[in-house]
């Protein structure tokens, strides 16, 4: 036993000299600066981790105690690399755990684990428990680092504090940490203990540094955000203001972020507010539990993705190489590869073309000998694994496929197959499968079963689009979110896709991997819930790898559950939140599909070549539309585009499956009863137990209001029911939801006060959207009040609350503090007239309840449409909520929120829309212009001055004439798919028009007066008119509202079978009519002719456009002019100069004449002396 370990040990110390390299230069603690941090933190987080993680390994298996704290540090390190965020403040936290664990390396000096120290007590003894609490620390940290990193730049600007005290939480833990292994090792081993202190107070100051760095840290685009928070007023008036809020976003990175916008959006997007508004207002701590469940499913996936490489490590650590010379080949693991790459001598890396040409050669090579019984091959170092079953390989290996096995090798894309790409291209391959059957696979195994997942692919979209009509009311904007958010991408990939011709015996070869990898990827997405949330999980979901190799398979299974989800929402009022998870589930699918389709574009731009021509080829064309989807998705062609328009027949379908089995959140409960309060309303707790030591006084039900600074109640009426926590009888509970339907938890204590005995302080914790808020208050009016204080560290908000042992019906005249204070026997008398007349008026349901009731709830809709809050509203609206609050009680604020929420879910958003004119969002009726629009339709929304506007190509640059009130518009009122669904309205539009022109045509023959006939024809023509008019009788041109008849200008049914026609005054103002015609069906405007007015004025517009091209063009003129004189003065002087050099060459000839009849007579004279 001794001995094995004195051998382990001596394994370590081969590997210390690489680990003392590990050790940071920070450890020297005040030698260091916060720059060096920095500098640290950003550069060498990476260096020495292989070393350290196998040194950490080999340690933990003398000492297998720190076993699970080893394989939690390697799980978060694995998870961190994969996130791929360059976070300097998480960097920096991940050292600090790094040199935490770097300490356990001490460990090596221990030789025996079972020695005991002086006290008699082993290392396990007194490491057993820092070593189970560094596990859960490195756990909980990753969490937090992980909800961290899912935060865009904004949601961190407004958490920055908070999410800073969570990050030095973890910082100063593990320098605890690492400071008491250092110690308790040295204790054990008998070190000097002043040097360990001295050691001890080293890494403290290191610390101190750590801490200084991480406040300072913060990115340039954070703090000018941050800057404009502060300038603006604080975080509560930029929430308050959506001009703000906008502005502020507009100020955050638009590239690169976790949750900045990506290329990959190429279409018109809107910002929900409301939405970002409760992101942003989220507590990290809500955040980090509420994505615990999230990180525990991920980092069981990587723990059994690094079980899995292990054993590849093993199995490749047991093959011996032989070979005779040493070279880059002896590295490849597949004998055939391996034989190929000696023979030719290739060093490091070789031409993918060239490799995929003389691998083709030599498997011919060795097939032929096959043939001719040559069994063995005494010219290669390896046995060849290639055998005459793979012959039918040959067929598919050809020069034709050439590009698709290149691929399949190069993975990078470079143009250059290397080693590793080889050896992870083998790596891949089914066990039982052969070279040439895995090669096989990637020449037409792969492109044949892409085809199959489009086809299925499209087939689940078409009837996601069938079913849509079935959706209850309820769920149909989230649904029409959902269609809008993935279908576009998705048929990008799939339209650009180039199918081939299925063959089953040729699918049947690949059918057992095909299957295999489809079950792969199902089980991982179970194990997630089918809920992506972050690029890290993707790539452990599709394994390493392109991500082409998988995006059809994954796409599928992930339309198959939402489409199963869709059939649920037909009879099942969903969470909101269900089909928001699956979308974004999709668009980190298409966030990694817009990297890779990056990163490929750079690599064909630097290799010279035309990246639209290279999609043209690469992945069999599946990324041509994302590359560039103009063409695909202009307008010109969407009005010619036909799209399966397939029926919905739910026996053609399988059994649905339970929602309980299917879905991530719990449905919704849409019909509320406001006349009894509802069980989910009232605060459920564990029940009382004989002996507490509570005050009976603090314990039942209490209802009351919060307040805030400038006013009281700020927010509607809160019922409780306080009861013992089943943890601690010394404690509180309690339990329940807010009228919006956020749950929320209470848990509180009693404290001494020193001069009312007792008191008592609480915590109300939100499962989201809100900050924690602490209360401590004490109880009066012989325990039938509860008053005190509320504060929210969060936002720095404070305020008031009072409760009363009062039902809320009665809760709601209670006298507020300010009035309660004068005249207590007068306020309370009033009290118990109010409430019993209340009373007596709901029992006969008193014309005067209805109507304060009704105005209750119109100014509580008001106000959940504007904000809640009454910070920003001026006296009389302040005072108008306040009493909106306070005659309400919880479950009737919990109704008409639901109202609110119903009326708001059937009311159409016109996804992806906004007007032309006022640019913002579409909601309820969308008007299109049939005249205009190349690349998108030009829209407007119900608004009288944007129906009437002019839209000019200055603000439109596809527009090549300006659209005018007078063109052709179709109104929608239901959701129309931008993409799909606009062709099949758009010609539906046409024929309408064409079918409403006849008939209004016929209708002005006959109404406008016949001019005389001539002799002879009066009988042809009078037989005309008389059929004429009786067409004109059996078509009854009337509104199908108010009955009328009909005249330009109208409105004219798309979707009605027989014609039908409306006014404008009731297409405005009715919401019922007669004949079949529904409110949501599309119409189509009949306008008046273009008389000469109109045309005068569309003249003129052209006239001042052309007079203002003339303007620009006269202008351009005077400054081609003048800089062509400029251009022609500097001509002119170059000329002069020219001339100038030239007689300086005249002169300088002349002097050297001179010069040479000096220099012949000095010579004459010499010679003469």
């Amino acid at each position: 036993m001794c001995s094995c370990a004195e051998d382990s040990v001596l394994a370590i110390n081969t590997e210390m000299t690489a680990v003392a390299d590990l050790i940071s230069p920070l450890s020297s603690g005040a030698q260091g600066s916060a720059l060096k941090i920095a500098q640290y933190a950003s550069n060498a987080l990476l260096e020495g981790l292989p070393e350290l993680m196998k040194v950490l390994q080999e340690v933990a298996a003398i000492h297998p105690f720190i076993a699970l704290a080893v394989g939690a540090f390697r799980v978060a390190i694995e998870l961190d690399l994969k996130r791929r965020e360059n976070d300097k403040k998480v960097n920096l936290l991940f050292m600090e755990m790094r040199d935490m664990m770097t300490a356990l390396v001490e460990l090596q000096n221990v030789k025996d684990p079972g020695q005991p120290g002086d006290d008699g007590k082993t290392v396990q003894q007194r490491l057993q428990n820092l070593a189970d609490q560094i596990e859960s620390d490195i756990l909980e940290c990753a969490n937090v680092c992980d909800a961290y990193a899912k935060k865009g730049t904004t949601a961190r600007v407004f958490g920055s504090i908070r999410w800073d005290e969570k990050l030095q939480h973890y910082v100063k833990r593990f320098t605890k940490h690492r400071a008491d292994i250092e110690l308790t090792i040295a204790v054990h081993l008998g070190i000097n203990i002043d040097k360990a202190n001295k050691k001890l107070d080293t890494i403290e100051s290191k610390m101190n540094l750590v801490l200084e760095y991480l406040q300072s840290c913060t990115p340039p685009e954070e703090k000018d955000m941050a800057m404009f928070i502060e300038k603006r007023g604080g975080k509560d008036v930029v929430l308050a203001s959506e001009k703000l809020l906008l502005e502020f976003i507009s100020r955050g990175p638009h590239s690169g972020g976790p949750t900045s916008e990506r290329g990959w959006i190429r279409r018109r997007g809107t910002v929900d507010l409301q939405e970002l508004k409760e992101e942003l207002s989220e507590d990290p701590d809500i955040s980090i539990q509420r994505n615990w469940n999230a990180f525990e499913r991920k980092f069981e996936m990587q723990e059994r993705e690094l079980e899995r490489i292990q054993e590849i490590v093993h199995e490749e650590n047991q093959i011996v190489i032989k070979s005779v010379s040493a070279g880059p080949h002896d590295k490849i693991r597949d004998n055939d590869l391996y034989n190929i790459w000696r023979e030719m001598r290739w060093r490091g890396n070789v031409k993918a073309r060239h490799f995929v040409l003389a691998l083709r050669d030599y498997c011919l090579e060795r097939l032929d000998k096959l043939r001719k019984n040559e069994s063995t091959f005494i010219d290669c170092d390896r046995p060849t694994n290639i055998t005459e079953h793979d012959e039918w390989t040959l067929e598919y290996i050809s020069v034709t496929r050439l590009q698709a096995i290149i691929e399949a090798f190069d993975d990078d894309a470079s143009g250059f197959i290397t080693v590793a790409e080889v050896n992870t291209f083998i790596s891949l391959k089914p066990r039982q499968w052969s070279l040439l059957h895995w090669m096989a696979y990637w020449a037409i195994g792969w492109q044949m079963t892409m085809t199959r997942y489009t086809t299925e692919i499209n087939d689940i979209l078409d009837k996601m689009f069938a079913v849509k009509a079935h959706i209850l009311p309820a769920n149909r904007r989230f649904v029409e979110q959902y269609l809008d958010v993935v279908w576009s991408p998705i048929t990008e990939l799939t339209t650009g896709f180039r199918p081939i011709e299925r063959n089953d015996v040729v699918e049947d070869r690949f059918r057992s991997y095909v299957d295999a990898e489809e079950k792969r990827l199902r089980d991982a997405l179970e194990d997630i819930k089918y809920d992506i949330d972050a690029g890290d999980i993707l790539q452990l979901v599709t394994g390493p790898g392109r991500i082409e190799k998988h995006l059809f398979p994954l796409l599928w299974l992930l339309l198959k559950r939402d489409y199963e989800i869709l059939r649920v929402a037909r009879t099942t009022v969903i969470h909101k939140d269900e089909l928001w998870d699956s979308a974004s589930t999709l668009k980190w699918v298409f966030r990694a599909v817009n990297d890779r389709c990056t990163n490929l574009e750079n690599l064909f731009k630097q290799q010279n070549l035309d990246p639209g021509q290279m999609f043209r080829a690469f992945a069999s064309e599946m990324f041509r539309y994302w590359h560039d989807s103009a063409s695909l998705w202009s307008t010109e062609r969407l009005r010619e585009a036909h799209y399966p328009d397939k029926p919905y027949n739910d026996a053609d379908e399988g059994p649905c499956i339970s929602p309980s089995l299917l879905l991530n959140h719990p449905v919704e409960d849409m019909e509320p009863s406001p006349a009894a309060p509802q069980p989910s309303l009232l605060l459920a707790s564990a029940g009382d137990g004989p002996e507490t030591g509570l005050p009976e006084s603090i314990l039942g039900r209490w209802s009351g209001y919060l307040g805030d600074p400038v006013a009281f109640p700020s927010e509607p009426m809160l019922s409780i029911e306080i009861r013992v926590s089943p943890s601690s009888p010394t404690q509180f509970v309690a339990s329940g939801s807010l009228p919006i339907g956020t749950r929320f938890t209470v848990a509180g204590k009693t404290l001494p006060d020193g001069t009312n005995g007792v008191a008592y302080q609480f915590h109300i914790t939100y499962n989201a959207r809100y900050w924690p808020r602490s209360f401590h208050g004490i109880i009066t009016d012989r325990g039938r009040e509860f008053s005190g204080r509320w504060f929210c560290r969060g936002n720095n908000t404070a305020g008031m609350f009072l409760f009363r042992r009062l039902p809320p019906d009665a809760m709601r005249f209670w006298p507020l503090p300010a009035n309660a204070a004068h005249n207590r026997t007068q306020t309370r008398w009033n009290f118990a007239l109010a409430a019993v007349q209340d009373q007596v008026r709901r029992r006969m349901s008193s014309l005067h309840v209805l109507r304060e009731t009704q105005i209750t709830r119109q100014r509580y809709l008001r106000a959940i449409r504007t904000g809640l809050s009454t910070q920003s509203l001026d006296v009389s609206e302040r005072r108008s909520l306040t009493r909106c609050y306070r005659l309400m009680t919880p479950s009737e604020a919990r109704c008409y929120y639901l109202v609110h929420e119903s009326m708001r879910s059937i009311s159409p958003k016109h996804f992806g829309i906004s007007c032309a004119n006022c640019r913002t969002d579409v909601y309820g009726a969308r008007t299109m212009c049939l005249d205009c629009g190349i690349r998108t339709t030009v829209d407007l929304c119900s608004k009288s001055d944007c129906q009437e506007a002019t839209i000019g190509p200055d603000r439109r640059d596809d527009l090549v004439a300006p659209h005018l009130p007078s063109h052709r518009v179709l109104k929608v009122r239901r959701v129309i798919h931008r993409h799909r669904e606009f062709g099949n309205i758009y010609r539906a539009a046409q024929a309408a028009l064409i079918r409403a022109d006849e008939a209004l045509a016929d209708a002005d023959d006959i109404a406008s007066p016949q001019s005389p006939p001539h002799y002879g024809h009066s009988r042809g023509l009078s037989q005309i008119a008389k059929i004429k008019a009786e067409q004109f009788v059996e078509r009854e041109l009337s509104c199908a509202g108010c009955h009328t008849r009909v005249s330009r200008p109208c409105w004219y049914c798309i979707e009605c079978d027989d014609e039908c026609f409306v006014c404008t005054l009731c297409e405005s103002t009715r919401s019922s009519f007669s004949g079949g015609h529904k409110l949501i069906h599309g119409l189509v405007r009949c306008a008046l002719p273009r008389d000469d007015a109109v045309k005068a004025a569309d003249l003129e517009w052209s006239h001042s456009r052309i007079d203002g091209l003339e303007d620009k063009l006269e202008a351009l003129r005077k400054d081609s002019a003048d800089r062509f004189d400029a251009l022609d003065s500097r001509l002119s002087r170059l000329v002069d100069l020219e001339v100038m050099q030239a007689a300086s060459q005249q002169k300088l000839e002349t002097l050297d004449s001179k010069l040479q009849r000096i220099e012949n007579l000095l010579s004459a004279l010499v010679s003469r002396l």
